[in-house]
């Protein structure tokens, strides 16, 4: 629904398996134009492709490839849709196991991985479409972690906007939460929650690609292997400027240190030959006075 693709358009459903979306997509073009779906598992793009065979849909392309791989493997496409995979933590109550088999430094490995599925979905998607050029991103999580923050990433390297979904159902997305803090447009995002929609927790959020322009941002947020937010900004030029600053102060103490050393108070030349004339006029002075004293006369 919130991709809302049109007929005759190029659709990319990146991670389509077992292809319920990829059906509702082929549904909503009425079969015209061109679906692409992909999915990185072998095994399960054969019942992606039954599937679709299945429901009647003959305008999709079954494909195998790492969703990383595009737009090399093709792209200029007019919509996208990234269902990313994910922790899961939106469908516990179907697989309780979640809880255990998912701890914090996974969360963080599948978020890196979610972060360069969407810039490489933007990067697929033609910013000069004259129906679409839209990217659509969901996961099945309830996590920050997965959702806000990989969304907030994407805003800062490429140049992209968040839209509203079209859809009235939902919570706000979170532009603060602790110590997080986001871009504000992410309010636009939606979140359902299992027990205040009555469905499976999952987010969704659709940019509007303005330009193919990539952004180098030097400030990104980050999240530690302690959840704390951190700021990354050039740590590698940061850490040489450091490097040779604490290297010219070690040099300037040594070279201090060493005139303090051989520094030693003694007298001047000048102050030699000051000393000595002074010492000349004395013993010149009490030679006179011995002369000039009354000789002493007896009577």
């Amino acid at each position: 629904m919130a991709l809302a693709p049109k007929p005759n358009e190029r659709v990319l459903d990146m991670c389509a398996a077992p292809g319920g979306k990829s059906a509702y997509i082929a549904a909503q073009m009425k079969n015209t134009g061109m679906l692409l779906s992909n999915d990185a598992s072998k095994d399960r793009t054969k019942a992606l492709t039954a599937n679709l065979h299945r429901l009647g849909v003959h305008n999709a392309v079954v494909c195998n490839y790492d969703g990383l791989e595009f737009p090399k493997v093709m792209g200029s496409f007019d919509r996208v849709l990234l269902d990313a995979p994910c922790s899961g933590t939106g469908v516990v109550s179907k697989d309780q196991s979640v809880k255990q088999s998912k701890d914090e430094t996974e969360v963080l490995k599948i978020a890196e991985i979610q972060k360069r599925l969407l810039l490489a979905a933007i990067d697929s998607c033609d910013h000069a479409s004259k129906t679409g050029g839209y990217v659509v991103y969901s996961t099945c999580s309830v996590l920050v972690q997965e959702n806000e923050w990989v969304v907030d990433y994407a805003l800062k390297k490429r140049n992209v906007k968040l839209v509203p979904l079209g859809v009235d159902i939902g919570r706000e997305g979170f532009t603060r939460i602790n110590k997080y803090r986001f871009d504000s447009s992410l309010s636009l995002t939606k979140r359902y929650y299992p027990h205040t929609h009555n469905m499976d927790g999952f987010y969704v959020a659709k940019l509007k690609k303005i330009s193919p322009q990539v952004k180098t941002p030097k400030v990104e947020q980050v999240f530690g292997s302690d959840g704390e937010e951190k700021e990354e900004e050039d740590v590698e030029e940061n850490e040489e400027n450091s490097e040779e600053k604490e290297a010219d102060l070690e040099d300037s103490e040594d070279e201090v240190n060493g005139e303090e050393e051989m520094t030693e108070i003694k007298p001047s030349d000048d102050q030699d030959t000051v000393l000595d004339e002074e010492k000349e006029e004395d013993e010149e002075k009490e030679e006179m006075d011995t002369e000039q004293e009354p000789v002493s006369e007896n009577v």
